[in-house]
């Protein structure tokens, strides 16, 4: 390339690189010598721990095959106590796994748990005949199970419905002999029906968001006193805390010192608590109830009250519990918003916590560390990265986010993105292009095109030639990209500010560290670096939150998923390093990037020099140089304005564009203008045999036999004419920059 002259500091690699075999020997080995440690103990307590290993492996290692090949040597000893539960982020991955495993001949048992609107694969049916009907009352009543299906009376009888006969779903909870069980991220915040004890739990990809659960409770339904409360003393309480606590959160004030201020204590906060929950309504409802008494009462309770009456209740609690520590962060209030119907809204942000019943095994490409130990204090951390083997290009000077490509006003800006589409498809020469995108942009470019994208669709869908799929969760571990030849990412996908700053809250809303909030909601400029593929890095800025914290959860949403999309060409094991191009200026951590190029530069498939105005002068001044045929141009400023006067009218014209080019530059773009021409190029020196004269650089274009000569007939008034010796003839007949796959 012809950029990057200059000559940034050398530092050590990106991280200790293992190559690829030394580094699945050794995720077998954590993973092995884990399961075997941790098999013989049983008894755990606030004492004695469950042991905790975080492995962080780059992506297509083999972590999730390593972990089951390891279960099936090493899990006879957990299985003798219980279940060992291995999550994955999705029901159709908890499938794959679990036919992976089967695969492998082990003598342990499996299934996959399947939750009550998953698809029975023996019938194609729900697995639970009243799923939507359990869906809409799973809030509002304390067990699903109890309320549709099966309940034992205070009697000792048994009450069922009458499709619990034969349920699919319920006969899950009824296996009582240990199994592998595979199942969904879904399952870490919910009880999975499963009646035996867990003896060991395998968490594969990150699973901490589906930890977090944000209730949200509207202001108006905050502002005034419930009617239900009816003792004097507790409503004049009710009304203290409330406007304590809403001006505090307005002035984004600490909230346990104002209600201190005003005297208010956990005790009047927890009999606060209380009065809700004894005014909460119950939802009526049993197994032996036909179906239309069971509509009919859900139709009529009110839930919006139930709701409210929840999240107050969640409010005191959490005061109550933290006003006589260090107070809590967990509490906003949020501004009215379309999608709140312009209603403010009091959030609690929760976190559920993973059970520390059982040792746990997380396997991730994109572990943190500073989110692993928010759930796992004394978990062991283990780094296990290779190399990928790609070239990568890299947008410098644009994030290209959808508000850059949304409107007509950017239609040439997607339209470049369609020209890189079909440029990389063709130069694939019928390998595979897999295009990555939010899945607005996707939209957009659909759109152009005269077609409609359906972005709930599971089947492949095209694009001019090339394989589309949408950021999101639903990317991890699929393996379905492993062959193709090219990755192109447009964009990146970044959350909403507040969506991020609901993470931090919920994470680490009861920190001892004080939690930093954005300033009007804005990411602020923040220096990191960009590795290079030969191990050098260049200084650059990203957008990023200003609490340490924030910042790894933002890199959680943006980074890593450009990461993942990136690993489904499964880059580790390739015999021929794939094409990746990024057409975002996000640093990704684990990618060294070849070209750092412009968004123009990649478009028009050149170099940030060769799309740069000095270039483009230069080319126009060949061009038009010695009349229609290119023969030679003197690199001088003097010498540029006699050989290209209508680009170099004037010899300060000259001077100006070589300001700050040395000569070595300026012939290697000549060089790279006439490659793109399929022309020779023969570097000269030109000199006069007077005293002190000075050696003019100047370029011929025809092979070194002729050169002298052609180079004697323009410039007759140099006496030496010599071949440069450290600038040899070049012989190129077609563009050297970014050359099709082979």
């Amino acid at each position: 390339m012809l950029d990057d002259t200059s000559d940034p500091q050398r530092v050590p690699p990106h991280d200790n690189w293992l190559d690829l075999q030394t580094a699945r020997e050794q995720l077998m080995e954590h993973i092995a010598r884990f399961l075997t440690t941790s098999s013989g103990q049983n008894a755990w307590d606030e004492h004695n721990v469950p042991p905790v290993l975080s492995l962080k492996v780059s992506a297509g290692l083999g972590k999730t095959r390593t972990a089951l090949e390891c279960i099936a040597k090493h899990g006879h000893e957990f299985l003798k106590r219980g279940h060992i539960l291995f999550y994955v982020p999705t029901l159709d991955l908890a499938v794959e796994a679990e036919k992976t495993f089967r695969e492998l001949n082990s003598d342990h048992p499996s299934f996959v748990l399947r939750g009550r609107s998953a698809l029975n694969p023996g019938t194609a049916t729900a697995m639970c005949a009243r799923s939507d009907v359990a869906k809409e009352i799973a809030k509002n009543v304390s067990s699903v199970t109890r309320a549709l299906c099966r309940e034992e009376t205070r009697g000792g009888k048994i009450v069922e419905a009458a499709c619990a006969k034969g349920c699919p779903y319920l006969a899950q909870e009824a296996i009582t002999k240990p199994h592998v069980v595979f199942l969904a991220h879904s399952y870490l915040n919910s009880k999975p029906p499963l009646s035996c004890p867990v003896a060991l739990r395998i968490i594969d990809e990150k699973f901490w968001k589906e930890m977090i659960n944000i209730e949200t409770l509207p202001h108006d339904d905050w502002m005034f006193t419930p009617d239900h409360l009816k003792d004097e003393a507790l409503k004049e309480c009710y009304i203290d805390t409330q406007e304590t606590v809403s001006a505090a959160l307005r002035d984004k004030k600490p909230v346990h010192l104002a209600l201190r201020d005003k005297e208010i204590t956990a005790k009047s906060l927890r009999d606060l608590a209380t009065a809700e929950r004894l005014a909460m309504p119950v939802l009526e409802l049993d197994p032996g109830l036909p179906e239309n008494l069971v509509r009919l009462q859900i139709a009529s309770f009110d839930h919006a009250k139930a709701n409210s009456i929840k999240v107050r209740s969640l409010v005191f609690n959490l005061l109550a519990r933290t006003i006589g520590r260090g107070g809590t962060e967990r509490l906003s209030l949020a501004k009215p918003t379309e999608q709140s119907g312009n209603r403010a809204l009091i959030k609690v942000h929760q976190l559920d916590e993973i059970p520390v019943d059982a040792p746990i095994l997380l396997l991730d490409a994109d572990l943190d560390e500073t989110i692993v130990s928010r759930f796992c204090a004394n978990a062991k951390f283990e780094r296990l990265l290779t190399r990928p083997k790609a070239h990568v290009i890299q947008v410098s000077d644009q994030t290209l986010a959808y508000s850059t490509l949304k409107g007509e006003e950017h239609k040439e800006r997607r339209d470049d993105i369609v020209r890189i589409i079909k440029r990389e498809v063709e130069r694939a020469r019928k390998k595979d292009v897999l295009v990555v995108a939010p899945k607005a942009v996707l939209h957009k470019l659909y759109e152009d095109n005269g077609e409609t994208f359906n972005d709930r669709s599971t089947q492949p869908q095209m694009l001019h030639g090339a394989t589309v799929r949408w950021f999101g969760p639903r990317l991890l571990g699929v393996n379905t990209y492993s062959d193709f030849a090219t990755i192109i990412l447009v964009g990146r996908l970044q959350l909403p500010v507040v969506a991020l700053e609901d993470q931090l809250r919920a994470l680490f809303g009861d920190s001892d560290m004080p939690l930093s909030f954005t300033d009007g909601e804005r990411l602020m400029a923040s220096k990191t670096s960009l590795l290079r593929a030969d191990d050098t890095r260049v200084d650059v800025k990203v957008r990023s939150h200003p609490d340490p914290r924030g910042a790894a959860l933002l890199r959680q949403s943006r980074e890593a998923q450009s990461e993942q999309a990136i690993a489904r060409l499964r880059l580790l094991s390739t015999d021929t390093p794939k094409r990746v191009l990024v057409l975002s200026n996000v640093p990704l951590p684990g990618l060294p990037v070849n070209d750092w190029l412009k968004f123009d530069a990649v478009v028009q498939d050149k170099s940030d020099a060769q799309v740069s105005k000095k270039y483009q002068k230069l080319e126009r001044a060949i061009d038009r140089a010695n009349g229609p045929v290119l023969r030679g141009i003197r690199l001088s400023p003097s010498g540029l304005t006699k050989d290209a006067k209508d680009v170099f009218p004037s010899f300060e014209s000259a001077k100006e564009f070589r300001k700050k080019l040395p000569s070595e530059v300026v012939l290697q773009w000549v060089e790279s203008i006439a490659a793109d021409r399929g022309l020779s190029a023969t570097s000269m020196l030109l000199s006069k045999s007077m005293r002190g004269g000075h050696k003019t650089h100047a370029v011929v274009f025809t092979t070194s036999e002729g050169a002298q000569q052609l180079s004697q007939h323009l410039w007759p008034e140099f006496d030496k004419h010599t071949v440069s010796e450290e600038r040899p003839v070049i012989r190129n007949d077609e563009t050297a920059v970014l050359e099709p796959l082979s």
